[in-house]
C-alpha cells in the first residue's frame, strides 16, 4: 500500500512540475533557418528564372490550379516535338511559413529534374510529397494541353 501511495505522490508532483514547465520561444531569430520571421505576412514568391525565348514550333499549355491541405500549386509549360524544354511555376502558395520553406526548396528540385528528363514525370521531394505530386499533376496537364494545340 505504501509502495502505490508512494508511487501516486511522485506521479502527481511529476505532472504539476509538467505542467508548470514554462517554454519561451528563442531570444534571437536564427538566420539559418528554412522558417520565415513570425512577424512576416506575405508568402515568399518562387523564383523562377526570366522567361527566354523558344524556338518556333514550341507549344505552350498551363495546367490546373491543385489545391492540397497545404497549397495550390498551378505551372505552365513549353514543348518541342514530344519533349519538355521549359517549365514556369505559375501559382505556389502555401498555408503557413513551414509549407511556404517548404515550397521554396522543393520547386526548383521539381522543375530540375522535369527539365533534365524531358518529360512531366518527376521524382518526388523528400519532406515535400504533397507538393511534389500537385506540381506533377499540374505539369502532366499542362505538357498535355500543349499537345492539343
Amino acid at each position: 500500500m505504501r509502495k502505490v501511495l508512494a508511487a501516486l505522490v511522485v506521479t502527481a508532483v511529476a505532472v504539476v512540475l509538467l505542467a508548470s514547465y514554462d517554454t519561451k520561444p528563442p531570444a534571437e531569430f536564427n538566420p539559418n533557418s528554412a522558417l520565415r520571421r513570425p512577424t512576416q505576412r506575405t508568402p515568399p514568391v518562387a523564383k523562377t528564372p526570366a522567361p527566354r525565348p523558344h524556338p518556333p514550333g514550341t507549344l505552350t499549355g498551363k495546367g490546373p490550379l491543385i489545391t492540397t491541405p497545404f497549397s495550390s500549386i498551378q505551372v505552365q509549360a513549353w514543348v518541342l516535338d514530344g519533349k519538355l524544354i521549359d517549365v514556369k511555376t505559375l501559382s505556389l502558395t502555401g498555408s503557413d511559413a513551414h509549407t511556404n520553406a517548404l515550397n521554396a526548396r522543393a520547386e526548383p528540385i521539381l522543375r530540375r529534374e522535369a527539365l533534365e528528363a524531358g518529360r512531366a514525370k518527376v521524382d518526388a521531394v523528400s519532406g515535400a510529397t504533397y507538393t511534389s505530386e500537385a506540381w506533377e499533376g499540374s505539369l502532366i496537364a499542362a505538357v498535355e494541353a500543349a499537345s492539343v494545340d
